[in-house]
């Protein structure tokens, strides 16, 4: 009777230890399909938009993701993943970077805001969280007020959009962080990855890369915070260097429905070493205006 009782208790446990080991495959088997992203190519009037894409969720809103200067989205490649697992994500390179193409000079935010407007009409984008790293930041800024109805948040990474140091004040600033950068974590992605992104566009799209960069530096587009429609948060390293954190304090205190979290990690590019830290807080966010 006992050895039957004992025999009975360890195929239970046997049983419920297989069963959830199953759904453990289940789930990360689950979790690696809605992360993979594919790759698509909209040809439109002036440019070709390169973008990448994860698997169509109806039940989730999109996220648009816009990435930082002089790069394009293959150095996210992780952040844009672990968002994948929660959202549909949708990171086109901006245009006339890397894979995306652009006739002509694109002189402000405006301009490419238009082009990115004339992509989401293509692809037929209704409703979207918009997130923007540094220079992607003063894109989101001056695209979520042209299309007002179809932003349901808007998150800021260390943006641009308020005029920062001249060129030369500049330099020292990102040759301190640059070099601090290297004692962070992956630092392939530091190394190899993003030089040889970067190498690419001065390359091959010098003129908008150039162009890009005085955007970023002079460009003030500080009249359009109080007309972001959504909800916003920013997140800001305390440690940036390139914008500073008193330009997120700026931001917070003119945009209607702000938030604004710091961190203590990383400098202006701190998303990309500390990937989890940086999609949490983002996912965070949006969960919380979809309750």
């Amino acid at each position: 009777m006992i050895l039957g009782k004992v025999s009975s208790t360890l195929w239970d446990c046997y049983y419920y230890i297989t069963v959830e080991v199953i759904y453990q495959v289940i789930a990360n088997e689950v979790a690696v399909l809605k992360s993979q992203l594919t790759n698509h190519r909209v040809e439109l009037q002036d440019c070709t938009i390169f973008y990448q894409q994860s698997r169509l969720e109806s039940s989730s809103i999109p996220i648009l993701f816009l990435h930082g200067w002089g790069i394009s989205t293959e150095p996210y490649q992780e952040v844009l993943k672990l968002l994948a697992q929660h959202h549909t994500i949708i990171a086109p390179d901006l245009p006339s970077f890397r894979r995306s193409t652009y006739s002509g000079l694109l002189p402000d935010y405006l301009s490419y805001s238009k082009c990115l407007l004339s992509f989401l009409e293509a692809l037929d984008l209704q409703q979207f969280h918009l997130v923007g790293h540094s220079f992607g930041g003063g894109i989101a800024i001056t695209l979520s007020t042209l299309v007002p109805q179809k932003v349901r948040s808007i998150i800021l990474i260390d943006s641009t959009g308020i005029p920062t140091p001249s060129i030369p004040e500049m330099i020292p600033r990102r040759a301190i962080e640059m070099t601090a950068q290297l004692f962070l974590p992956r630092r392939r992605l530091k190394l190899v990855d993003i030089p040889l992104v970067f190498s690419y566009n001065l390359l091959f799209n010098t003129v908008n890369v150039i162009q890009g960069l005085l955007i970023s530096l002079y460009e003030n587009i500080n009249h359009l915070l109080p007309k972001i429609p959504a909800p916003c948060l920013l997140l800001w390293s305390e440690k940036d260097l390139t914008t500073p954190l008193s330009n997120a304090q700026e931001m917070a205190a003119i945009i209607p429905d702000s938030k604004l979290i710091t961190v203590e990690e990383g400098f202006h590019e701190w998303g990309l070493w500390y990937p989890e830290k940086f999609t949490s807080l983002i996912l965070d966010f949006i969960c919380q205006l979809e309750q």
